[in-house]
């Protein structure tokens, strides 16, 4: 389990936090600095911190392994925990002031996929979570240390609480105070706040995979 510490960081920061109007503008940071993919992939990234999204609703935990540059951006395995473990490989191509775009071309795949995970239960919420996912635009900031923090929004920047998607990855599935601080440390840096609860990764058995 998270440490009471943990617990208590995410108690407080939600409590500082207004409630967000039913549709609101959906910030991403901008930065002109490429994320660097060769430093990502020294580590195994596990999620630790999610908002209340329409993909954590279905996606109890996710890791992602083998960051791989690519002459547009970068290709990524992502493994899930849903019902069951998927896997995916994806590729993000590198657009303006940081934000990337997912490569689409497997998206009917990875749809079928994440319906097969979920033995037919919900689904057209995987289909409103993959349309998201698919069509949102997302941006990365990490240290490459302490976390990598992964941000959606929808294409017409607009969003209620559950299109607005704010996760924190961490070198281990039991994030240190530390790693967790710098997390919340950069999100103050570019403005953005956000409600969060903790993921199942530090319950999870991945040699059971």
């Amino acid at each position: 389990m998270l440490s009471r510490v943990l617990i208590f960081i995410l108690t407080l920061s939600n409590a500082l936090l207004s409630t967000a109007s039913e549709l609101q503008r959906c910030y991403l940071p901008e930065t002109s600095i490429k994320i660097d993919v060769e430093k990502l992939s020294e580590m195994t990234w596990y999620t630790g911190l999610q908002t209340n999204d329409i993909a954590a609703s279905i996606i109890s935990c996710a890791r992602l392994t083998n960051f791989a540059t690519t002459e547009s951006g970068f290709d990524v395995v992502l493994k899930e925990r849903g019902v069951r473990f998927v896997e995916f490989d994806l590729r993000f191509t590198l657009g303006r002031n940081g934000i990337y775009y997912m490569d689409k071309s497997n998206k009917e795949i990875n749809h079928l996929e994440h319906l097969r995970s979920m033995h037919g239960i919900h689904n057209q919420a995987v289909l409103d979570m993959d349309d998201f996912l698919a069509d949102g635009h997302p941006a990365f900031l990490s240290d490459y240390e302490n976390y990598i923090a992964v941000f959606v929004c929808p294409p017409n920047g607009l969003a209620d609480e559950g299109h607005r998607m704010i996760w924190g990855y961490f070198p281990s599935p039991n994030p240190t105070l530390s790693q967790v601080a710098a997390f919340m440390n950069v999100l103050h840096d570019v403005g953005i706040s956000a409600k969060f609860h903790a993921s199942t990764c530090d319950e999870t058995n991945w040699n059971q995979e």
